[in-house]
């Protein structure tokens, strides 16, 4: 868990939970990006040393409001958490697990979404498998779908002061045993879950980037004004990799450079819409 805050107060171990259907994020084969924005973003990698955890906290400082979506995506955003698509396929080209933890939101009341709105929230666990040169296929019976708060709207979350966390936990055999997600919403609750991931789900842990994104393979565009800060944390070093589209998802939200590069819990990257 994310070692700079401590606010959950709600954690459910879950070997396997299917709560709706949710709109489903994707990955793609890794494509060349040159500014990170949207989709494309960092990497943060241990420099090839295996991690007993890598987590990040997105915390808001000004409020993200939406302005539109794409067709496919509509009233749907999303937090990812993607591992390296060419590193998974290298892994195995003849049929790799790709890892992806997204805390996802639909917009129920006041769209496209501000600070009159409220959303549906969602946990997700969702695992492709890659195969070299087709589509990826998901795998459902790997998979979970969570929705929070009992299935209850819960207020816009993306105000100064909130919270998302996701946090990737690992075996000594260098492979993906648990995947942590929380979320806090100032003046109103907190929660978070932690969803067991069995041996023939799971994976090596690779480096991953994260990304403000629609969902359904669109898009998400944010009013200009918002902004926030993703804070990495592990028990071993962490540093900034190559720049990296791992989603077919996208949105307007701009990366900065990784700071505090070569520590454990004091890496961070700031956000702008």
């Amino acid at each position: 868990m994310m070692a700079r805050k401590s606010k959950i107060i709600t954690i459910l171990t879950l070997t396997f939970i299917m709560m709706l259907t949710m709109v489903v994020t994707s990955t793609k084969v890794a494509m060349a990006c040159t500014s990170p924005v949207g989709g494309c973003n960092y990497e943060f990698t241990t420099n090839g040393v295996t991690p007993s955890y890598v987590g990040v906290q997105s915390e808001i400082t000004n409020t993200m409001t939406v302005e539109s979506y794409t067709s496919s995506s509509t009233n749907w955003l999303s937090l990812q958490y993607n591992p390296d698509v060419s590193l998974v396929l290298q892994s195995n080209p003849f049929g790799g697990n790709w890892i992806q933890a997204v805390i996802a939101y639909y917009v129920v009341t006041n769209p496209p979404g501000g600070p009159l709105s409220t959303v549906y929230a969602y946990f997700v666990l969702q695992v492709w498998n890659l195969w070299l040169g087709l589509d990826a296929t998901l795998n459902s019976a790997c998979s979970v779908n969570y929705v929070i708060n009992n299935g209850n709207p819960i207020p816009w979350p993306l105000i100064p002061g909130g919270w998302q966390a996701i946090t990737y936990y690992v075996g000594s055999n260098g492979e993906v045993s648990s995947v942590y997600e929380g979320l806090y919403v100032p003046g109103y609750g907190s929660w978070g879950i932690s969803i067991s991931i069995s041996s023939s789900c799971t994976n090596h842990w690779f480096r991953s980037n994260v990304v403000w994104a629609g969902a359904n393979g669109g898009s998400v565009t944010f009013y200009s004004g918002g902004s926030g800060v993703f804070y990495y944390c592990s028990n071993v070093d962490l540093y900034q990799g190559p720049l990296a589209d791992n989603t077919a998802e996208s949105s307007n939200v701009i990366y900065t450079q990784m700071y505090n590069q070569g520590t454990t819990c004091s890496m961070y990257q700031d956000f702008q819409t």
